[in-house]
């Protein structure tokens, strides 16, 4: 049975694709069919005609995916939710309100928050524990997923995803495979 996957986010450049990218390639390379989706191949396909076809299915879903009527059903089709959440001060004052919405989009998928950003940041260590407060009690998983290395403000979103098909999948294996252990 296909299984959907969706990252979710209501600002760009947190890490959605790089997410996206990297768990396909991992899915690939454990041998399974897996179609990754983004916003403009969402509004031409409907769920049930792309469930039977693959064996994972990755929606990468564009910011404000609260605002698309089709997003939406593919959300609450997911099995599991992931947010990135990156260093900024947006992230930090919207981070309740976001955590709100992934649990009231689909409440029955696991939900799945990975980091972006600079460790060592005051403001990365506060976002940390802000999420830590908001997802206790809930069955909601954290998972360090991108080295720092590729979220080098230089780097253009091209050679970053040159960079991802091999450098994130070889040394983030034990976190994305925590995050695929949970679908």
């Amino acid at each position: 049975m296909t299984k959907v996957i969706s990252i979710i986010d209501v600002k760009g450049g947190t890490g959605k694709t790089t997410t996206s990218l990297a768990l396909q390639k991992k899915l690939v390379g454990r041998g399974f069919k897996v179609e990754l989706l983004n916003e403009g191949i969402l509004e031409m396909a409907r769920p049930v005609d792309r469930l039977h076809q693959f064996d994972y299915i990755i929606v990468d879903a564009s910011p404000g995916f609260t605002f698309s009527g089709k997003l939406k059903v593919w959300v609450q089709c997911s099995e599991m939710l992931i947010m990135p959440m990156a260093e900024s001060t947006l992230a930090l004052k919207t981070l309740e309100s976001t955590l709100d919405k992934m649990f009231a989009l689909n409440m029955a998928a696991q939900k799945a928050v990975v980091y972006t950003g600079n460790r060592n940041s005051a403001l990365f260590q506060r976002i940390q524990s802000e999420v830590k407060q908001k997802i206790e009690g809930t069955k909601a998983i954290e998972v360090d997923l991108f080295a720092p290395v590729l979220l080098d403000e230089n780097w253009s979103t091209k050679e970053i995803q040159d960079q991802i098909s091999d450098y994130i999948v070889k040394e983030m294996d034990q976190e994305l495979n925590l995050l695929l252990e949970r679908i």
